[in-house]
């Protein structure tokens, strides 16, 4: 039996998140890729439908390719208000002020939560998830789970021996064999996730790699998309808010 799969883009700016980690970057290009993904989405037989975990502060920028995603079927999750750290206090106000940005922007609901980079707050996992419920949650999409204490449903990212297969940064440097047969093992539904600059051609060139943080993140990166497309096409998705429902 094939393994139910749920694709999901972390829609976000390239830039910003390497700011965020320390290792700025000049802006070399533009771009905003969610129509091409859409158009390659339609293109597919099994027309597969994945789910979005977008930044608050971004998404007015890439409006019109996330108005196409939600007229053609696909879910608009929350991926925080910005793409910084949790906040130390003031954590259900952050939450669910990201979640209403896209609500009011996009004038669809949005169910689902995953926090930058996979944070988890120093108060810990339960009091994280009691927070997601309170901001307005259904489900979470992160590497960790509470388990049956958790107030909101969980939808962990495929890992194997602590190694995040699902990534599609993790994929373009392993063998396609080894994430199959991750998915095949897996309990469903597996999620699976990718980025939105790895569809919109706005990733620096590899003649601008100045720094080892900056290399980690472009080599091989050309694969993802391939990877991506060659996964969906294979298994399929269906949306995080389907699965759970």
């Amino acid at each position: 039996m094939s393994p139910t799969i749920c694709a999901t883009i972390d829609v976000e700016d390239f830039y910003e998140g390497m700011a965020v980690l320390g290792s700025p970057v000049k802006q070399l290009r533009s771009g905003d890729g969610l129509l091409s993904l859409v158009e390659e989405l339609e293109r597919q037989p099994s027309h597969p439908r994945v789910t979005l975990f977008v930044v608050g502060s971004y998404a007015e920028r890439v409006r019109t390719g996330l108005s196409a995603c939600t007229q053609a079927g696909h879910e608009i999750a929350s991926h925080g208000p910005d793409h910084g750290r949790l906040p130390a206090s003031g954590l259900v106000d952050w939450l669910r002020r990201g979640r209403e940005m896209l609500e009011q922007l996009l004038q669809t609901p949005v169910r689902g939560f995953r926090s930058p980079r996979f944070d988890v707050p120093q108060a810990g996992l339960a009091a994280y998830r009691q927070a997601l419920a309170e901001a307005g949650y259904q489900y979470v999409s992160d590497t960790n789970q509470l388990g049956d204490d958790s107030p909101l449903r969980e939808l962990p990212v495929l890992q194997w021996h602590g190694l995040r297969l699902g990534g599609g940064s993790y994929q373009r440097f392993l063998p396609g064999l080894l994430v199959d047969r991750a998915l095949q093992r897996s309990c469903s539904p597996a999620v699976v996730y990718y980025h939105s600059y790895d569809f919109d051609g706005s990733l620096p060139a590899m003649t601008a790699i100045r720094s080892l943080s900056l290399a980690k993140q472009l080599v091989a990166r050309s694969r993802i998309r391939a990877e991506f497309k060659s996964l969906t096409a294979r298994y399929g998705s269906r949306t995080c808010a389907d699965a759970v429902s």
